[in-house]
């Protein structure tokens, strides 16, 4: 059941069982929409003879397709149409990112062994591409590399998917290093897999934090990150599973539910948290609304900064980071919609724009 778009807006989040329930509708309501795809043509499998052992952008057939259904797999969630765009490119440095093979965007022999992994093919844990918090229900690379992690003896199946025996083995390894026995796989329990210390929280950097916070919005955009309606709320901040409830983006079914990203305030709650800052509020309208947050004027905006659209202060619907106005374009990163993944765009590009607001 679909929830009213107030109570979806106003709501604090709300999680049954695993997932997220209300967060994600005052994100990137102007950049969502809706649409059909155009019929893709049948998928050949990509070891066929009738596909080029180098796939590339520009390419056009049912490899395409099958290629995009392979990405959807791995959490791209992008249209299938059988066309090999621009955006397929980046879905394919996204998983080529997540996996540790070189980053080119085009579909060889080692990408399309990985694309056909079984179980999923493994992604480190302190990955973006991972959940800052892996648990029950989730099924990709991130679960095969946890299970791996916990089966020393292997008693553990590496499947990639996140049920009951994974859960216990979680627990059982969490008592055993002397940690809450709550069977997530959060920054601590991931470190203690890895033999690392546990991530510090960042300390703000005073006036450096602007820097900062585009530098790690750069950072999120060269990790090829996948826009997911609900990503980065699943209480710490950072890329999480996202939600279908209140779903209204171009892809269907809707793939929120099973796909690890960031919506639009999910990134910009991430970034400000690794500058320091602490925690800039849930939604647009948190951030917007926050008292640290003060409107300033689009020459006097400094990168880092952030620009909010919609329809009024009390109703935002869309956010990005500011970068800068290279060329005199004021450009900003921001997650802009399902499909889609975090891009550098023109502050034009997206309408109904409310302004720029300065942290201090």
């Amino acid at each position: 059941m679909t929830l009213p778009l107030a109570r979806l807006r106003r709501g604090r989040p709300r999680r049954p069982g695993a997932l997220l329930t209300a967060v994600a509708a005052a994100c990137c309501l102007l950049a969502g929409g809706t649409g059909a795809a155009q019929a893709a043509p049948a998928a050949v499998p990509l070891t066929s003879a009738s596909c080029p052992a180098l796939m590339a952008e520009g390419e056009q057939d049912g490899c395409v397709t099958e290629l995009q259904n392979l990405l959807d797999t791995h959490g791209a969630s992008i249209v299938v149409d059988g066309d090999f765009g621009p955006t397929t490119a980046v879905a394919v440095k996204g998983f080529q990112s997540a996996v540790g093979l070189t980053v080119d965007g085009q579909v060889g022999a080692a990408t399309k062994s990985a694309l056909y992994a079984t179980p999923t093919a493994a992604v480190r844990l302190t990955s973006p591409h991972c959940a800052v918090v892996v648990r029950q229900g989730e099924r990709d690379g991130c679960v095969t590399e946890l299970q791996r992690r916990l089966n020393g003896r292997g008693a553990l199946t590496v499947d990639g998917d996140f049920g009951p025996a994974t859960l216990t083995a979680v627990k059982n390894f969490q008592s055993a290093n002397g940690l809450g026995p709550d069977g997530l796989g959060g920054p601590a329990t991931k470190a203690k897999l890895y033999g690392e210390p546990v991530p510090p929280a960042p300390a703000d950097q005073g006036s450096g934090r602007y820097a900062a916070v585009v530098s790690y919005a750069d950072a999120a955009l060269n990790a090829y990150l996948p826009y997911v309606w609900g990503g980065g709320h699943d209480g710490p901040t950072g890329p999480s599973i996202g939600t279908c409830d209140g779903y209204t983006g171009v892809v269907t079914p809707c793939p929120a539910d099973r796909t690890v990203g960031l919506d639009c305030s999910g990134l910009t709650r991430w970034v400000y948290w690794q500058a320091g800052v602490g925690d800039i509020g849930q939604i647009t309208d948190n951030q917007i609304a926050n008292p640290r947050f003060h409107p300033v004027a689009q020459g006097a905006a400094v990168p880092g900064d952030l620009v909010f659209f919609g329809a009024s202060t009390s109703n935002p619907a869309h956010v990005g980071i500011y970068t800068g106005a290279p060329g005199g374009v004021p450009t900003m990163i921001n997650a802009p919609a399902t499909g889609k993944f975090v891009a550098s765009e023109p502050v034009s590009a997206h309408s109904s724009l409310i302004g720029y607001y300065h942290y201090s």
